[in-house]
């Protein structure tokens, strides 16, 4: 690769040292020759026994899914005589068996984090001593809790403090919380439902609780009103103390240890014991990749829901108004929320001259046999000012997150500037990746206090949530920070200096961009969310703590990983490379339709398969994506042909990428690895 000499523009800055994600083991299992299509349960078993007796393999798949780890049990010691049983659980196996060594993104045992440096010269060191840092699994613990809370001891509830959600709403003679997915909870507003409203506005004892319910309706049998509240603790109408805040790290830290010795499952992150640095040439193709995806955006100036609603608030109440926030999001005092919230997906978007554009692009790729596009700099221009029309006065977004691969051979070779950057993925703002991973890097943790704003003055503040299913609770726990915290949804002690709440934001409106502020004093809000978890799934996150999110970057750029647009449908896209930057990786659909039906057999499928990759160019190790997860996959073997096939049995298509070289990893001593680097705006 040569050294790139013409300008590089650079409108990002990485904002300190970055996040090493890479995977705890060099080389998976033994993987035995896989078994022919109808083989016989002792087939299976010869198989998957030589792979279950690598121990810190059988430790990790165990730890990830104990289930499984029971079926693989259960077929060797010959309780299961059912092949198709014993297939699904070898298929299982071999899955975990390629992301062991071969996938960065950490999980439990798998893989783990750690600093990534940048300086003069390159420097690897990974020692043995990985750290496992455990905490409570976050579904077993959310049982135990509920258990805890609604068990009908009332006594070891007495003293522990509850209070309202603050995410539920009254209308209609009905109380409304959030449940589970996009869905809410909703009961009636009976005389003593509105009696705890107003008595555990402020954190309040169980017991204390009881007992005005028990004053004022003292004709209500006892355990009629302890079910009442236990009701109301189980739909989170109430939070309990026994819930810790998201600035917890530890869930555990609260809770009393009889309740803890109930939830046995552990959820593991892996700290790694590595030291890695990395030269500044690496760092500066990062800010330059950067700063072209933000040219690059879909969206220079917001999405066309939050800019429909920003015209609908200054429609409604005006330039220079101010309006509460649970006001303003009120469907009938307000204005509900922008269109496609509470969607489970993004409603479509309709043809642009940017798509145009890329659908010209990739069909001239794909007519010409080029499996790679570099794109020069004035198709960055032409696609840049096609997305931006008919926009003026565009605000950059001030700050998010890169996730890229770096490949080189070597450590000579990484010195040299011998290498490319392979982008992953992008999030929307700075801790959104590496959030959750702050209790185990506090160093890294530290960079994030002063980045930037959209507006000139506003102050940063951390927005503190739970999410709607308990399973991804660890994801949104994060350590405060900054200074300031917005609380949605949690349990807080009462007379916390610096916490706010959705009662105390309004939501205003300057040349026609929304903003959100304290209505006490006036001061202007934009929240840094923590998290890795997709606010467009919407089904793991309160409608309103996306709103609270977004509203402040709503009309600044709204920075991804390269999206294709319209070009997505195309059964085949280039990658695209800019300067030592891979954006995005070439790209196959591969439907289902297009190969043999269930019933034939596996090498008339494989035969079909094989057929299909020359016609259409595709490699022969490819990764095959699921959702936002890659399994690699090399199509000269059997078993990775028979988990592709298995895949496409229960999905009509298959979006296969092009995979890395062989050697992409070599300067890290082939460990699969990626880094995320946060980045502000320099202007």
């Amino acid at each position: 690769m040569n050294t790139m000499t013409r300008t590089r523009i650079r409108r990002y800055r990485r904002t300190g040292a970055g996040m090493l994600r890479a995977s705890v083991h060099l080389s998976p299992p033994t993987l035995p020759d896989w078994p022919k299509p109808g083989c016989s349960i002792e087939q299976w078993r010869s198989w998957l026994s030589p792979v279950w007796v690598d121990e810190p393999f059988r430790q990790a798949v165990t730890h990830a899914s104990p289930d499984l780890a029971r079926q693989v049990r259960a077929v060797l010691d010959g309780q299961v005589d059912n092949p198709r049983r014993a297939r699904r659980a070898a298929l299982a196996v071999a899955r975990y068996a390629l992301r062991y060594a071969h996938r960065s993104t950490p999980f439990g045992l798998f893989a783990g984090v750690a600093l990534v440096e940048f300086g003069d010269r390159s420097l690897v060191h990974v020692g043995d001593a990985h750290e496992a840092v455990t905490r409570p699994d976050p579904a077993a613990l959310d049982a135990a809790i509920i258990a805890w809370e609604t068990g009908g001891e009332r006594e070891r509830m007495a003293d522990v403090e509850v209070c309202v959600n603050n995410l539920a709403r009254v209308r209609d003679g009905r109380v409304h919380v959030p449940a589970e997915g996009a869905d809410e909870f909703s009961l009636a507003l009976t005389a003593a439902v509105e009696l705890v409203l107003q008595a555990a506005g402020s954190p309040i004892p169980h017991a204390a609780l009881l007992g005005k319910l028990a004053a004022e309706f003292p004709h209500v049998e006892p355990c009629r009103r302890a079910e009442l509240v236990a009701e109301l603790l189980r739909t989170r109408l109430l939070r309990s103390r026994l819930r810790a805040a998201a600035t917890v790290t530890d869930p555990a830290a609260v809770l009393p240890p009889a309740l803890l010795a109930t939830c046995e499952r552990t959820a593991v992150d892996v700290r790694l014991d590595t030291e890695v640095r990395l030269p500044e040439t690496v760092a500066l193709e990062v800010e330059t990749a950067a700063t072209v995806l933000a040219r690059l955006a879909t969206h220079p100036a917001g999405t066309p829901a939050w800019r429909r609603y920003a015209e609908r608030f200054v429609d409604r109440f005006g330039e220079g108004a101010e309006v509460p926030v649970e006001q303003v999001t009120d469907s009938v005092r307000g204005l509900g929320l922008p269109d496609g919230f509470g969607l489970l997906s993004e409603p479509p978007r309709p043809m642009s001259r940017r798509d145009r554009l890329l659908l010209d692009l990739a069909g001239t790729a794909a007519v010409q046999g080029n499996r790679a596009v570099i794109l020069p700099e004035a198709m960055v221009e032409e696609l840049e000012a096609a997305a931006a029309e008919p926009f003026t006065n565009l605000a950059p977004a001030p700050h998010f997150e890169l996730c890229a691969q770096v490949q080189a051979r070597s450590i000579a070779a990484l010195d040299a500037g011998d290498f490319r950057l392979r982008v992953h993925t992008v999030s929307r703002a700075a801790g959104a990746m590496s959030g959750r991973f702050w209790h185990l890097l506090p160093d890294l943790a530290a960079g994030y206090v002063a980045l930037p704003t959209v507006a000139a003055g506003a102050v940063l503040a951390q927005l503190s949530f739970h999410p709607t299913r308990a399973e991804a609770d660890l994801l949104t726990r994060a350590p405060q920070v900054v200074p300031k915290l917005v609380s949605v949804g949690e349990y807080r002690d009462s007379g916390q200096e610096d916490v706010l709440h959705p009662r105390d934001l309004v939501v205003g409106a300057r040349d026609g961009h929304l903003y959100l502020a304290v209505a006490a004093t006036g001061e202007r809000l934009e929240l840094l969310a923590p998290t890795a978890i997709n606010f467009l799934w919407n089904n793991y996150t309160p409608p309103l703590v996306r709103f609270l999110a977004e509203i402040s970057r709503a009309a600044a750029a709204q920075v991804t990983w390269f999206d294709w647009g319209a070009a997505w449908t195309l059964p085949f896209t280039p990658a695209l490379h800019y300067r030592r930057t891979v954006l995005v990786a070439a790209r196959w659909q591969l439907y289902a339709r297009t190969l043999p039906g269930r019933t034939a057999h596996l090498q008339e499928w494989a035969g079909r398969l094989h057929a299909w990759r020359r016609r259409a160019g595709v490699p022969e190790r490819v990764l095959l994506a699921v959702d936002d997860q890659h399994l690699p996959l090399d199509l000269t073997r059997e078993m990775d042909v028979d988990l592709l096939r298995a895949h496409l049995g229960g999905t009509p298509v298959a979006v296969l990428f092009e995979a890395p070289p062989r050697d992409a990893d070599g300067w890290i001593d082939g460990r699969a690895h990626s880094m995320v680097v946060s980045l502000k705006s320099s202007r």
